[in-house]
C-alpha cells in the first residue's frame, strides 16, 4: 500500500522525509512532535522544511545542534540509545530494532567480526539513530493506517568512490554490498554514494517486493529530499500512497 521509488537512490534522512510526506497534516504534526523530542533527550533539535528542486516540492529534515559526544557506537549503547529514543516517541518499534540489527551484522560481515564487537562510526552518530528510530516510528503509523504493506523500485546505488571513517572505498561500500543481497538495485550514469547502508537496511526490513511499475491514481505522493547533489539534482526518494499493490 506504500510505494516507494528509489531511483534517485536512499538514505535515511530521504526515507524519513518521504514517509513524514505520506502523513496527513495532523498525524505528521504529532510525529514531528515526538521526533523533536526525542532529539531533544540527545540534545538536538529535529527540523523540517519545504523545499522545491527540479519541479518536485518536498520535505527536508535535518538535526541542529552540540556535536556528539562519540564517535563510534557497539550494539549494546545502540540498542539502549534506541529504547531510549523509543521511550521518549511513546513508541516500541520492532521496524526500528530490525533495521538497526540489519546494519549491524552487515558491518559484523564486512569485517570479519561479532555483532557485538563491531562499531558503527557515520551510522552510530546521533543523527543516525534518530533517523532509524523516525523510520520506524512513520513506517509503523503508516501500516496501521494502510493496513497494509510496502514496496520498492530498483535501487539505484551509484558508483566510483565514497569517502567514510575508513578512507576512500569504492561504491558500494562492503556493508552496503551485503545488505544489497536479495534486492534488485543497479549502478545509474552519476557518481557518487547514492544509496547509504542505512536507507539499504530500512528498505530490507520494510518491502517484501520489488516491481519497476509506478503506482497509478495514487492517493498520495511526498518526496522527501536529501542533503547531497547528483548530477546537480538534490538526491530524493518519492513515495507513494495507494489503494492496491501493483502487480
Amino acid at each position: 500500500m506504500v510505494y516507494l521509488d528509489v531511483r534517485e537512490g536512499v538514505s535515511g534522512d530521504m526515507l524519513l522525509s518521504a514517509l513524514l510526506g505520506l502523513l496527513d497534516e495532523k498525524d505528521r504534526a504529532e510525529a514531528v512532535a515526538r521526533l523533536d523530542k526525542g532529539a531533544t533527550s540527545m540534545g538536538l533539535r529535529f527540523n523540517i522544511i519545504e523545499m522545491a528542486d527540479f519541479g518536485d516540492v518536498g520535505l527536508g529534515i535535518s538535526y541542529t545542534g552540540t556535536e556528539p559526544s562519540w564517535r563510534s557506537l557497539e550494539l549494546d549503547k545502540a540498542l539502549s540509545l534506541m529504547s531510549r529514543i523509543q521511550g521518549d516517541y511513546g513508541s516500541e518499534s520492532e521496524t526500528a530494532k530490525e533495521i538497526l540489527m540489519a546494519i549491524f551484522a552487515a558491518e559484523a560481515e564486512a569485517h570479519g567480526e561479532t555483532t557485538e564487537s563491531v562499531h558503527l562510526h557515520e551510522i552510530g552518530r546521533p543523527e543516525g539513530i534518530l533517523n532509524i528510530a523516525g523510520i520506524g516510528l512513520v513506517a509503523d503509523q503508516l501500516k496501521r493506517r494502510e493496513k497494509g504493506r510496502f514496496q520498492c523500485s530498483t535501487i539505484t546505488i551509484g558508483r566510483g568512490t565514497v569517502v567514510i571513517s575508513h578512507g576512500v572505498i569504492r561504491v558500494p561500500a562492503p556493508a552496503s554490498k551485503i545488505l544489497l543481497r536479495g534486492l534488485v538495485h543497479e549502478e545509474g550514469t552519476i557518481p557518487g554514494e547514492r544509496a547509504t547502508p542505512t536507507g539499504i537496511a530500512a528498505l530490507k526490513v520494510l518491502c517484501r517486493h520489488q516491481t519497476s511499475k509506478l503506482p497509478k491514481n495514487p492517493v498520495r505522493r511526498s518526496v522527501g529530499f536529501g542533503t547531497k547533489r547528483f548530477g546537480g539534482r538534490l538526491g530524493r526518494v518519492v513515495a507513494y500512497s495507494t489503494s492496491s499493490l501493483t502487480n
